[in-house]
């Protein structure tokens, strides 16, 4: 089976596709990135889906998966259909060089489907915070724990506290509480 590889403004093209259908209303940031060795794509929002919503509709645009037990880059294919929604196809893992990633591969979703090889290695995801919603999150976990509110301030990547204490009861800090809560994790 021929494979056809598109290009990394091709893989971000179809990511924005995928991203207007799936969470109409919110705005997203697509941008690509080539350098010697490789490609990259970054989604950037404010507020709206999580992150893991996000990763389940951008993460089979990725071209490489990465196996951290022994460092290396391993390839994937994928199916693509005509309307630019796409499934797995096939890795070949890296269980052959001692890793942990087995081989896999998914049957041909319809006769329609293509074999492709996005053009991106890799596809990062990065949710932002609105200060609003930041500061209403801060204010609720410091009502719970009968802790002070802390100064917000706005950075960079969004909002963040100026509180970089523990809370005894929970083993962690104020910042990684509040984005656990942003997230919908506990």
């Amino acid at each position: 089976m021929t494979t056809r590889y598109l290009s990394c403004a091709e893989t971000a093209k179809l990511i924005r596709a995928q991203l207007k259908i799936e969470f109409p209303g919110v705005k997203f940031s697509v941008k690509s990135k080539t350098y010697s060795g490789g490609a990259s794509i970054t989604v950037g929002w404010t507020d709206g889906p999580t992150g893991k919503q996000v990763d389940s509709v951008v993460g089979v645009f990725a071209g490489s998966g990465f196996d951290g037990m022994i460092d290396m880059k391993y390839g994937k294919t994928a199916w693509l259909m005509p309307d630019g929604t796409a499934s797995f196809r096939k890795t070949e893992g890296t269980t052959g060089s001692m890793g942990t990633v087995p081989s896999d591969e998914a049957l041909q979703p319809s006769f329609k489907a293509e074999c492709v090889h996005f053009g991106a290695d890799y596809v990062f995801t990065n949710r932002r915070y609105s200060m609003p919603k930041y500061a209403a999150a801060v204010k609720e976990l410091c009502d719970a724990y009968g802790q002070p509110m802390p100064e917000l301030v706005e950075g960079v990547c969004g909002p963040y506290s100026s509180a970089r204490g523990w809370f005894a009861d929970t083993g962690r800090d104020l910042e990684t509480l509040v984005r656990c809560k942003l997230e919908g994790q506990s």
